[in-house]
């Protein structure tokens, strides 16, 4: 499962090409596209372990036993074939070594009437089909650059909706309070990921030659990249335990330590995103650390998945509580606690949904475009969303008081507080549109 970093590198995938190419010992046919030897070593790597399992898996098959002519089972230098009836053309899904390989189009190889692959006119080789592998078409790149764009635009708009919500909360005085506190910190870690994204996105992603130097500082872009990713979920969580430790463990505490919750949403996703880096550097050293082909990456994901899972049984036990222990009494107070509960209940599966659906993009052409829209709203926009649903489109200036002395709606622009003479900025409620 994969967040920004799939979506920053499918983004060089379809905007750059690099020339597909394979180690000359593997070249016993003569695909479409003329191999070469390669300096990338990781994907001659994928190549020779490709070729390794092929002649394992044809000595292990048993012989072929129906009856008439039929072609050898063989290794191409690309992918393996199983023996195959004359005259049929047989195709699997094309290899994924190459960045402008699409795994979802077909590879084909026809065995002919005489029992022999067919052999090119031109070479007199045998010959696999692989034209469809790349077919870059206007489409593709068309939509290749509204993807670009959607992404940059998002995070713009993300930073500029994030930038005016801290103003909101920094100017008026009366908003201070821990929660409100714990929101500033939130927002200001998805600025920070906004500038370092658009940052990867412009510098990085449709500059091949930086790639393919491979700079130790694009590198460090790519850690604080992690790093403020996992900042952003864990300052989610932490809203889900304040909530949670406010209304479940010390009902209506008016006091916590927030000292915890820094360390909690600054410090311990240096943990995993340093870890990551660490072991990238060691075991899987691709330029520019811009492959999602590795596992290395559930380090950081992991426990931004595990934080997601907590938080959302936390807000679950906090309604829980807010339904049956304060139905009859604190009647208002629980229902002002319950609007923040439930704006911060919604953005739980919201933001973290990608994590969940990355793995599962549909193979029809159609749905496969409308999914990555969808994705690169969840992912890109995410900034715009928190600012929309915790400060524009939130009743926050009614809980600001909470558990002081309630601020109690009327009918006025303002709420006044109780021994505060400064007065509450009045935000639209969400109570609505929950």
């Amino acid at each position: 499962m994969k967040k920004t970093t799939q979506s920053c590198f499918l983004l060089i995938i379809l905007l750059t090409r690099i020339v597909p190419s394979i180690s000359s010992t593997v070249n016993y046919t003569d695909p479409t596209l003329e191999p070469v030897v390669t300096e990338n070593s990781i994907i001659r790597q994928k190549i020779i372990d490709s070729q390794f399992k092929c002649y394992e898996r044809m000595n292990r098959a048993p012989p072929y036993k129906k009856k008439g002519l039929f072609c050898n089972r063989t290794w191409d230098g690309w992918l393996c074939w199983d023996d195959t009836p004359a005259g049929r053309l047989t195709a699997q899904n094309c290899p994924d070594y190459f960045p402008d390989f699409d795994p979802t189009e077909r590879a084909s190889k026809y065995c002919d009437e005489t029992g022999n692959w067919f052999r090119h006119p031109e070479s007199n080789r045998t010959w696999s089909n692989y034209t469809l592998c790349n077919s870059f078409t206007s489409e593709k790149l068309k939509m290749a650059f509204i993807l670009y764009y959607m992404a940059i635009v998002g995070h713009t708009l993300s930073i500029t909706s994030l930038l005016i919500s801290l103003a909101i909360f920094f100017y008026f005085k009366s908003l201070s309070c821990q929660r409100i506190t714990l929101h500033k910190n939130l927002f200001f870690s998805y600025v920070l990921n906004s500038m370092f994204t658009i940052a990867h996105l412009i510098a990085v992603v449709p500059n091949p030659g930086l790639v393919k130097r491979d700079p130790v500082s694009c590198k460090v872009l790519q850690f604080f990249h992690q790093y403020m990713m996992g900042c952003n979920y864990f300052w989610m969580l932490c809203e889900g335990i304040y909530l949670h430790t406010l209304i479940v463990v010390a009902v209506f505490a008016e006091e916590q330590r927030l000292h915890w919750y820094y360390l909690l949403g600054w410090g311990f996703p240096l943990v995993p995103a340093s870890i990551h880096a660490a072991a990238r550097a060691r075991y899987f050293n691709d330029n520019c650390w811009m492959s999602v082909d590795t596992h290395l990456l559930y380090i950081v994901h992991g426990p931004v998945m595990a934080a997601l899972l907590v938080n959302f049984f936390f807000l679950l036990n906090i309604v829980r509580v807010l339904v049956t222990k304060l139905r009859d009494t604190h009647r208002a107070e629980s229902n002002m606690y319950m609007k923040a509960v439930r704006a911060t209940l919604i953005l739980v599966p919201l933001l973290g949904i990608q994590f969940v659906i990355i793995p599962w993009r549909p193979e029809n052409r159609l749905a496969g475009e409308i999914y990555d829209y969808i994705m690169h709203i969840l992912m890109h926009y995410q900034g715009l969303l928190v600012a929309t649903i915790f400060c524009f489109f939130n009743g926050e200036a009614t809980i600001t008081c909470l558990p002081l002395p309630y601020c109690h709606h009327s009918d006025t622009a303002e709420y006044p507080c109780p021994g505060n003479k400064e007065k509450l900025l009045i935000l639209p409620s969400m109570e609505d549109l929950l």
